[in-house]
């Protein structure tokens, strides 16, 4: 039996090692992407503009990300567990794609509601962007489902796929933009939509393994967890993302949240390499454990936590040395920040990764509980860190660090102890 799970545990740890490196390909050219489309769209439109496209971004990921990535992490779960035990998971595919289809219908009745408040104090006056930010949502949403299927069922070519197709397209697409001269938003606000849409059409068909048939799912399997990992994922991008909002409510009459982001593209470029990771760790993590191996899943822990502190605190000493030349180089003389400025930016993201690594243990463990109050006790501190009397950029900074520090800090203690208590009891 020990030489069993051995052999099971070094599967998942070499899965979740391969992995990372196939979804790693596809992450390259979306990170790669991503810099593209707000580089040559900062460049086309002018800082003031820009902030109205800096808006449009941190909506599309917050609400595309922090609604719809807990479908990815339950499904891929879930068939993870399945897999380990010869089950087949159409059941548990069909669960997850009707509560994801739920809630965008939420997230898209209550944006129709308030159409006309987001349009006058977000986007000024560009109601293109806000019908492009639906479209975007929706098309997250399927994608989310769909690389639940891939990450569940070991077919990261086809995850890394889709990230690659919705990269390529991005930077084809402002590419064109760019080069045709076009200095309007609307134009590169379709392409948040477009190109995630098209990614799902193209790669819907590698979701066949994980839609073998299996034991019928009850909504219990995929959903009893799901209220906790929505709250955690809202709050969780809410931390990373609303500071770029934060920056337009607190400076609305200034191009401040457009000069942020664009300084926060520079300082976060080691979270695009992280998301494999976190995409490939979650199911390994599940496999060891429905294994019954704890030393496999506090081994591939360790290894991750090590990968990632590196990570971050390469991103910092490059914020530290090169970070305002990078900036001034990729978006133009018209946007500049600080070095001590960026050097907190990057600081802060370091910490944001080390806690998705803690969450992902969390999730794991079927902590779902624990991640939800340390994201939303996070997003509760960078709330009253903004009312701070101090300059819109030291509040949003404070508001940042202060926040992910809570992050870690409480789910690290959890694992902590969760990762150490017995199986079937409870801490």
């Amino acid at each position: 039996m020990r030489a069993l799970r051995t052999a099971r545990a070094t599967a998942g740890s070499t899965s979740v090692a391969s992995g990372t490196l196939t979804i790693g390909a596809g992450l390259v050219l979306l990170g790669l992407s991503a810099t593209v489309y707000l580089v040559l769209s900062a460049r086309a439109v002018g800082p003031r503009e820009f902030a109205s496209v800096s808006t449009l971004w941190t909506l599309v990921y917050t609400f595309g990300i922090g609604a719809f990535l807990p479908f990815e992490q339950e499904l891929g779960r879930a068939l993870a567990h399945r897999t380990e035990l010869g089950q087949g998971g159409r059941p548990v595919v069909i669960r997850t794609a009707q509560a994801a289809a739920v809630t965008l219908t939420v997230l898209l009745v209550a944006g129709a509601a308030l159409a006309p408040q987001l349009v006058d104090r977000l986007f000024d006056g560009h109601w293109a962007l806000l019908i492009a930010l639906a479209v975007a949502v929706a098309a997250m949403a399927a994608q989310y489902v769909t690389r639940g299927a891939f990450a569940g069922s070991g077919r990261f070519a086809w995850y890394s796929a889709q990230l690659g197709i919705e990269g390529g397209l991005r930077i084809a697409g402002c590419a064109v933009l760019f080069l045709l001269g076009t200095e309007t938003i609307g134009p590169y606000a379709w392409i948040l939509a477009i190109a995630p849409l098209t990614s799902v059409l193209l790669t819907a068909p590698g979701t066949r393994r994980g839609l073998r048939p299996g034991p019928a799912a009850a909504w219990e399997e995929v959903s009893v967890n799901l209220g906790w990992l929505l709250a955690a994922a809202i709050c969780a991008q809410g931390v990373a993302n609303a500071a770029m909002v934060a920056m337009k409510l607190l400076d609305p009459d200034g191009d401040a949240a457009g000069q942020f982001l664009a300084a926060f593209v520079v300082a976060r470029v080691p979270l695009f390499l992280f998301q494999a990771v976190q995409a490939a760790l979650l199911p390994g993590l599940a496999r060891a454990l429905a294994a019954g191996d704890r030393q496999g899943f506090h081994r591939e822990l360790r290894h991750v936590l090590t990968a990632t502190g590196a990570v971050a605190g390469a991103g910092v000493l490059g914020s530290a040395v090169l970070g305002p030349q990078v900036l001034g180089l990729a978006f133009g003389s018209e946007f500049s920040l600080g070095r001590l400025d960026i050097v907190v930016l990057a600081a802060a993201t370091g910490l944001y990764m080390v806690a998705q690594v803690f969450q992902s243990g969390l999730v794991a463990l079927k902590r779902h509980r624990d991640n939800a109050i340390g994201w939303s006790s996070s997003l509760a501190v960078f709330v009253l860190a903004c009312l701070v009397p101090v300059s819109a950029l030291h509040r949003v900074e404070l508001a940042l660090v202060l926040s992910c520090v809570v992050a870690a800090g409480y789910m690290s203690a959890r694992l902590f102890t969760a990762s150490n208590v017995p199986d079937g009891v409870t801490s």
